[in-house]
C-alpha cells in the first residue's frame, strides 16, 4: 500500500474534543485513534503516522475511512456481544426450580443432585461444567447439611413452652437459669475443615488405642457464668460434683436454681435423687424433651470448644489434652460476655 498525503478537514472545536479525549483516556485504542485522526489533520503522511503509533499503515487508512462515516462516535470501541448464551432465564429458572425438590420426588433413582445429570433432567445440551457455573450464578453451593432430629416427646411442644417460661423468669431474676449437659473428650481429633494448599489434603495423626476423659458443664443463661468438672468416668458421681458446685455459686442467695438438662440416666439415679432431696430448698432440674439437643445451649459451647481444641488436633497423650481442656475452659469461663455470644 502506497502511503500518501491525505488532509482531514477538521473543524476547531471538533480538534479540542480530539485532543481533550486522547489526554484523559486510559484506552488505548481510543488514545491511537484520536492521534490518528489529528495527525491526518495536520497534514502528517499515513506512513509517518504508523510509524509514530507503532501500528500498521492500513490501521492509519481504516481509521480515516471510519472516521469520514461515522464521525466522532466511531473513536470509541464497541463492546463485543460475544457469543450467544446457550442457557436462556426460562432454563435458569427451571434449574432453580429442580434444586429446590429432592431427586426422589421427581423420580429419579439417585438422592442427591449434581451438574451431569441434572443436564440429562433438563435435556441441556451443554457441559456439565456449564450447569455448574449457572448453579452458582444462582446461589447454589455445595455444603454438608446437618441432622435434623425429630423428639417422639408428645409433650415436646409444652415443654418448650414451659422452658420459654424459666428463660422470662430468669432474666426477671426470679430465678438461677443454668442449662447442663456432659461432654466426651477423646484422644482421637474430630476431624473438620481447615484451610489446606491447593492440590494437597492434610493429615491427622490418630491414635493405636483411643482414651477418653469427660467433661461435666453448667452454663448460666442469663449472666453466662460456665461451671465445668472434669472427670473420668460419666457416672451420677461427676453429675453430682457438678450440682455442688452450681449450688455453691449461689449457697448466699435466696433465688431457686433450676437446671434444665437432658435425660440421660445417670442424671435420675437414686444417689442423684437423694442428694437432690437434701438441697430441695436451692436447686430443681428440669428434664428436656427426648431427643431435643437444640433446645440445650451448651451444645454451642462444646461445638466452640470442639473447633477450638480437638477439632484436627493429636494431643499425643491424654494428660496433655486434658492441660489444653482446662486451660481453654478457664480461660473462656473467664468471658462470660463470650459465652453468652455463644449460646445466643
Amino acid at each position: 500500500m502506497v502511503s500518501q498525503t491525505i488532509v482531514l478537514q477538521l473543524p476547531r472545536s471538533v480538534r479540542r474534543r480530539l485532543r481533550r479525549l486522547s489526554l484523559k483516556t486510559r484506552h488505548k485504542v481510543v488514545f491511537r485513534r484520536c492521534q490518528i485522526v489529528l495527525q491526518l489533520a495536520k497534514g502528517e503522511r499515513p506512513a509517518a503516522i504508523a510509524a509514530a503509533l507503532g501500528c500498521d499503515l492500513s490501521t492509519v487508512y481504516r481509521t480515516r475511512q471510519v472516521f469520514l462515516r461515522v464521525g466522532e462516535a466511531s473513536l470509541i470501541p464497541k463492546k463485543s456481544p460475544g457469543r450467544p448464551r446457550r442457557v436462556n432465564a426460562q432454563q435458569e429458572r427451571e434449574l432453580a426450580q429442580t434444586l429446590a425438590r429432592e431427586p426422589r420426588a421427581l423420580g429419579k433413582n439417585f438422592s442427591n443432585w449434581t451438574a451431569p445429570n441434572l443436564k440429562v433432567h433438563l435435556h441441556w445440551t451443554v457441559h456439565p461444567v456449564t450447569v455448574w457455573r449457572h448453579m452458582r450464578c444462582l446461589k447454589w453451593r455445595w455444603h454438608r447439611p446437618v441432622p435434623r432430629v425429630a423428639s417422639p416427646d408428645r409433650r415436646y411442644r409444652a415443654k418448650a413452652r414451659y422452658l420459654r417460661r424459666l428463660r422470662a423468669q430468669a432474666r426477671r431474676g426470679q430465678i438461677h437459669l443454668y442449662y447442663a449437659d456432659e461432654m466426651d473428650v477423646a484422644l482421637l481429633p474430630t476431624l473438620s475443615g481447615r484451610w489446606m494448599r491447593q492440590g494437597q489434603q492434610a493429615e491427622v495423626n490418630t491414635p493405636g488405642q483411643n482414651a477418653k476423659q469427660y467433661v461435666f458443664g453448667a452454663v448460666n443463661y442469663v449472666t453466662g457464668a460456665l461451671v465445668w468438672v472434669p472427670w473420668p468416668n460419666k457416672n451420677n458421681v461427676g453429675f453430682r460434683q457438678l450440682l455442688q458446685q452450681v449450688v455453691a455459686q449461689h449457697k448466699h442467695t435466696p433465688v431457686k436454681v433450676v437446671i434444665v438438662l437432658d435425660n440421660f440416666r445417670i442424671h435420675k439415679a437414686k444417689a442423684v435423687q437423694a442428694w437432690l432431696h437434701t438441697h430441695r430448698a436451692q436447686l430443681r432440674l428440669y428434664f428436656l424433651p427426648t431427643y431435643s439437643p437444640r433446645l440445650n445451649p451448651i451444645e454451642r459451647v462444646w461445638r466452640h470448644f470442639r473447633r477450638n481444641v480437638t477439632d484436627n488436633f493429636y494431643f499425643g497423650t491424654l494428660p496433655r489434652l486434658m492441660t489444653a481442656v482446662k486451660a481453654f475452659l478457664t480461660e473462656l469461663a473467664s468471658s462470660p460476655t463470650v459465652i453468652l455470644s455463644i449460646i445466643a
